[in-house]
């Protein structure tokens, strides 16, 4: 346990992550007590929060008010972090903005241009 917790601080400063970001492992622990991991960007819904600077999402499903909003450029700058994640790479950079775009839909957070009302 705490070889794990060593070299998952070592990866994860090594990456750029600071304390208190969520961040998804994958954990392949062997049976000669080895094991190996991949540390994984942040969830989408965590970088689509903090873009729109909101805590939470709407408290009731398809609520008639808007959670937040992001810009097309966030939703690209969130892409590319997520586009790094491994089984991602081969993925075109337009599909996974699509995907952040669902996550942000169902998540209460409306795509716009920062200007617009």
């Amino acid at each position: 346990m705490a070889e794990f917790c060593k070299q998952f601080n070592d990866k994860s400063d090594s990456l750029g992550y600071v304390k208190d970001i969520p961040l998804s492992v994958t954990l392949n622990a062997l049976s000669d007590r080895s094991f190996t991991f991949d540390v994984k960007s942040p969830p989408t819904s965590y970088l689509l929060k903090k873009a729109a600077g909101i805590e939470k999402g709407p408290d009731s499903p398809n609520a008639d008010t808007s959670a937040g909003f992001v810009t097309p450029e966030m939703v690209y700058e969130i892409a590319q972090v997520k586009i790094k994640d491994e089984g991602r790479w081969h993925l075109p950079l337009e599909g996974v903005a699509k995907s952040v775009i669902g996550t942000a839909r169902s998540m209460g957070i409306q795509i716009r241009e920062s200007d617009e009302a």
